[in-house]
């Protein structure tokens, strides 16, 4: 017996809180260096130590963030693509992920110090605006979600006939 979900472009249940979990591990980490960076005061070694471990796990999060979008190509972004939903904003998402991935690497990588300056400011207000671009995108994604068919079972293993 096969089974097919009632909307292949919804994540399962799992893939989504993974996602989000990722997704504010990313922001809580990236805010909080951000904040120990720029706006703390006169930073002791606890500080220093904290700023480090979240850049430490700032990267671990951004390494799993880019298995995840590989994850939502293949399925989540191919089908709502196919059915014409949600593109404009989905592909600002998209951008917004490129444009992270770019600079994050611009970070580690660029050996020009004004390059390196760009890109942190770019990546900081990217990053900052992303959880906004996902309420967005959600809620957009619900709007053009289409409406259950009469005798649709909303269960999500329903059976293929």
């Amino acid at each position: 017996m096969r089974y097919r979900r009632p909307d292949p472009i919804r994540l399962k249940r799992f893939q989504r809180w993974f996602l989000y979990a990722v997704l504010a591990l990313l922001f809580i980490t990236g805010a909080a260096w951000a904040f120990w960076n720029y706006l703390a005061p006169a930073p002791g070694d606890f500080e220093m130590s904290t700023k480090a471990w979240a850049m430490k796990i700032h990267g671990a999060a951004a390494m799993a963030i880019l298995v995840l979008i590989g994850m939502l190509l293949t399925g989540h972004v191919r089908f709502a693509w196919r059915v014409r939903r949600n593109r404009g904003n989905g592909s600002l998402f998209l951008g917004a992920f490129g444009i992270l991935t770019v600079t994050g690497y611009g970070l580690y990588y660029a050996g020009d110090e004004n390059l390196r300056a760009w890109s942190s400011w770019i990546h900081l207000a990217v990053g900052l605006a992303l959880p906004c671009l996902l309420v967005l995108h959600i809620w957009l994604g619900k709007r053009t979600r289409p409406a259950p068919r009469l005798g649709h079972r909303p269960s999500s293993m329903q059976k293929l006939t």
